[in-house]
């Protein structure tokens, strides 16, 4: 059978894969699809007119009717539907489809999570259990030394001593039996290690600020909306939401019922920047992604690794269509040759953030902020520094025996 010289095309007019320009005389597409679909026609030999669904949706079951794209090739309104359509089971019921030309990963897309606070790295380079564990040891400490090795001096001045030498002051005492030096020795160990560890940690932080703990997977974006923490939205006219309710995995299932009790949804024409927020998370195909944010070096976007599921795309076609074959067999083709995959590939270059030439010549800046928490951090080892002498004179003075030096050392960050 010919295959048929004039058809009615049903698509989205989406800015990134399919888009159209009218002129007075003609109408010519555009994007990878637009590509792929001119040149089926060449190789099929025929004449295209293109129909945009006037809900701007790729087809999603409600009200006991289809829309969008799978509603007009349904109802007979389209001879086939194109722009990235997801084969699923409900759809199949619905349309025929073609050989599948692309897949499609659904994720979801949030902002990056914002950077750890300045005045956080004190406390950054060891974990809370490594910190409680670590005040109970020089807490301990203390009250040991006083008792045996520090009768004459307080309970404080003890305290400043055993903290004074984890930040790299000196303390020497001359008298003290093999037992004692054994523990003085080990303390002496713990004091110049830990430091150490900090410090090392301390310098990679302000070299390299690290970030609040973010949304990873679809299980965090779960839990992050089921505390209402987080919003997910799914695009209008599409089997998102459908999908994660059959997903049959229990945090997918309870995201997608938060959605649908929300109606959560977006169009993909808007402008996506408007929509992301700090609490607000998008499920779309990756590819979309792709050639909507380039490669993100110049973006606050940030692309989840983790996807719910890969579902296969291709071109919608009424049930009775008469040359499916043909189409197959002219869509095999097109693949073999990887001209789809270029044409992705184009648009995906060309949709790309422009990027600094300069990043070479960068110049760091220190801020305000920066600078006042360097002098406070500077400031708080002079006063400790200060203690220490105190103390140190307050030991010589009250007992003679017990000989205490100390050096102070600069902090150095």
């Amino acid at each position: 059978m010919p295959f048929p010289s004039n058809l009615k095309v049903a698509a989205v007019a989406s800015s990134k894969f399919f888009w159209l320009v009218r002129t007075n005389n003609s109408t010519s597409v555009h994007g990878p699809e637009g590509k792929f679909l001119k040149c089926l026609a060449e190789k099929l030999k025929f004449q295209f007119h293109v129909l945009l669904p006037s809900d701007g949706e790729w087809g999603s079951f409600e009200n006991g009717r289809w829309t969008g794209i799978i509603g007009m090739v349904n109802r007979g309104e389209a001879d086939m539907g194109i722009t990235y359509i997801g084969v699923t089971e409900a759809r199949s019921q619905a349309v025929d489809f073609s050989f599948p030309y692309a897949t499609i990963d659904r994720t979801f897309v949030v902002k990056e999570p914002g950077a750890i606070p300045h005045l956080a790295a004190y406390m950054h380079p060891f974990s809370d259990s490594v910190w409680i564990l670590y005040t109970s040891l020089i807490i301990a400490s203390a009250f040991l030394f006083q008792k045996v090795m520090f009768k004459n001096a307080s309970l404080l001045v003890s305290f400043i001593l055993i903290l004074g030498s984890t930040l790299s002051q000196s303390m020497h005492c001359a008298i003290f039996s093999h037992g004692k030096r054994v523990a003085f020795g080990l303390w002496l160990t713990i004091a110049t290690v830990m430091p150490f560890l900090y410090k090392t940690n301390f310098l990679s932080f302000i070299t390299m600020p690290g970030r609040k703990p973010g949304i990873n997977d679809f299980r965090d974006l779960s839990e992050a909306v089921l505390n209402k923490n987080y919003k997910c939205l799914v695009p209008k006219g599409t089997a998102d939401e459908e999908l994660l309710l059959k997903s049959k995995i229990d945090y997918l299932e309870m995201l997608g019922e938060v959605i649908r009790q929300n109606r959560w949804k977006y169009k993909t024409n808007e402008d996506l920047s408007d929509i992301i927020d700090d609490s607000t998370a998008l499920i779309m195909a990756r590819q979309f992604m792709q050639l909507t944010y380039g490669d993100l070096i110049n973006t606050d976007i940030e692309i989840s690794k983790d996807s719910f599921g890969v579902w296969n795309a291709a071109i919608a076609l009424r049930k009775d269509f008469c040359c499916k074959r043909q189409l197959d067999a002219a869509i095999f083709s097109i693949l073999s040759t990887g001209l789809y995959k270029k044409w992705f590939d184009d648009q995906e270059y060309v949709d790309e953030k422009p990027q600094d030439k300069d990043k070479d010549n960068y110049l760091f800046v220190l801020s305000l902020h920066q600078a006042c928490f360097a002098n406070l951090h500077c400031k708080g080892g002079g006063a400790i520094c200060h203690g220490e002498l105190a103390a140190g004179l307050q030991c010589k003075e009250g007992d003679a025996s017990c000989h205490c030096e100390f050096a102070t050392s600069s902090l150095q960050v």
